[in-house]
């Protein structure tokens, strides 16, 4: 395996945190905001400062939980895992012809995924100080982004602005004005997607004895 079970767990616990620190570092959720306020001179943090905390921290959320996916979508390729499965006759011979060594390295590296997932989610729902109601909340909100995500994969890959996160995005962002919220939040996707990917890039940047 590239990894012990202990890196793992320590890299999986660090990817939690950095993201969060991430994002509130560099503000990602309160320039997008503020960016689109003054674009399209929509009320901002001055104008109703209650409502734009409120606005802040669910479309913080709903970030942390687009990264959530996009990382968990990179996980095999960064653990050199392949879960793909096409059944059809070509590739059952295929398979009849090669070794058993693959096939048990295969089932060897399915719960390292399993053990980086279980640890990210434990590290995640400290640093956000989940209640069991939040913990299942998120849940169910990630089970829906994958399921509505792989619904809208083509477009996602034409790099249009489409699926959960940019719905309700526009949604939170602006109601009044969907297609123009949705056209914003499409391009804050991008943004959100390339920080998850630099803090996996991060996290596995180098080997570390641990």
């Amino acid at each position: 395996m590239p990894y012990r079970p202990r890196e793992l767990v320590v890299r999986a616990r660090e990817a939690a945190a950095l993201l969060l620190a991430t994002f509130d570092r560099e503000e990602t959720v309160a320039r997008f905001l503020d960016l689109y306020a003054a674009e399209y001179r929509r009320p901002g943090r001055a104008d109703q400062p209650a409502f734009y905390r409120e606005q802040l921290e669910r479309i913080r959320r709903e970030s942390v939980l687009a990264a959530v996916l996009r990382i968990e979508a990179a996980l095999p390729t960064r653990l050199k895992v392949s879960v793909t499965v096409r059944h059809n006759q070509r590739r059952q011979k295929k398979r009849a012809r090669a070794s058993r060594k693959p096939k048990a390295a295969l089932e060897l590296r399915i719960p390292f995924l399993d053990l980086f997932r279980e640890e990210f989610f434990v590290a995640l729902g400290q640093a956000m100080d989940w209640s069991e109601e939040d913990a299942q909340e998120f849940w169910r909100d990630l089970d829906l982004y994958r399921m509505l995500s792989t619904r809208n994969r083509a477009q996602a890959r034409t790099g249009a602005g489409a699926g959960p996160f940019v719905d309700r995005v526009a949604l939170l962002l602006d109601p009044s004005l969907m297609e123009q919220a949705r056209r914003a939040a499409g391009r804050f996707q991008l943004e959100v997607h390339s920080t998850a990917d630099r803090v996996l890039r991060k996290v596995f940047s180098r080997r570390r004895e641990n």
